[in-house]
């Protein structure tokens, strides 16, 4: 009888161990994750300005990357005819490479500009309703990377908005509790603009004036 207890005993001591080894790193923390994938703007293939740089968004965080400057997922690197991506996870380990070519023309030397939008520089009697509603949106003359942008009545205070910055446009819009008014006169300061050659925006300010009430 005492032979199967211990028998029984050692068998359970034998699967609890067995169940402790196969649990055991339940309780240690995962890894920073590793950056597998690299999207490139302009992609790849594209014709690009000698002087230009190439975004770079990886799928995950990284430690640093190669010739570029940046932070986490979002980095920048001068363009070449052929670029060799590589990095640094957060873990410490090696990235890439991942190959990118790109047909090279004369440097851009063009500053960007506003070139439209649903408010003009100098108009008069706009409603401005629509823009309570949808905001009001800049158009640029090419691509430009995020900058700032504000809106303010002539001569007062700055008004509170969203930035929406896309490609070649920025849209303000009005947070809540916040409206333009009629007959008044606004402007939009817009800095800190650049294309991708780093050329600064040139004329950053639109001046509009709302109509009266009908």
């Amino acid at each position: 009888m005492q032979n199967t207890l211990r028998a029984l005993a050692l068998m359970m001591a034998v699967l609890i161990a067995a169940f402790s080894l196969g649990c055991g790193g339940g309780d240690e923390e995962e890894g920073d994750p590793v950056a597998e994938t690299v999207t490139a703007t302009p992609p790849a293939g594209s014709e690009v300005a000698a002087n230009a740089t190439i975004a770079l968004a990886f799928d995950q965080p990284v430690e640093s990357v190669a010739g570029a400057t940046g932070s986490g997922k979002n980095w920048t690197i001068p363009v070449a005819a052929n670029l060799s991506i590589t990095w640094t996870n957060k873990d410490g380990s090696a990235g890439g490479p991942v190959a990118l070519a790109y047909k090279l023309k004369a440097a851009d030397k063009t500053a960007p500009k506003i070139s439209g939008g649903n408010v003009k520089n100098g108009a008069k009697d706009v409603d401005p309703a629509p823009l309570n509603e949808k905001g009001i949106t800049l158009e640029f003359s090419e691509a430009v990377g995020q900058g700032t942008a504000e809106l303010k009545p002539e001569g007062g205070e700055v008004l509170g908005t969203e930035a929406k910055w896309e490609d070649k446009k920025v849209t303000l819009t009005l947070l809540a509790g916040k409206t333009l008014a009629n007959e008044t006169t606004y402007v939009i300061t817009v800095g800190g603009v650049k294309d991708a050659a780093g050329n600064a925006l040139e004329g950053g300010t639109v001046k509009f004036t709302t109509k009266g009430k009908e």
